[in-house]
């Protein structure tokens, strides 16, 4: 992950981090709305494309 643009790490049970590079931007997200967060957050960095 040390490469990655976004990242999305487990960080205990039913948790994840997401990260943009290395910088920490949520923590102790829900792992139900986890993919929604990584979503968002890829939306507000304009770097997500719609499928």
């Amino acid at each position: 992950m040390a490469d990655a643009d976004f990242g999305y790490v487990g960080s205990g049970p039913g948790k994840i981090t997401l990260y943009k590079g290395k910088e920490v931007v949520k923590r102790n997200v829900n792992s139900d709305v986890a993919v929604d967060e990584l979503i968002n957050l890829l939306k507000d960095n304009e770097a997500w494309i719609e499928p």
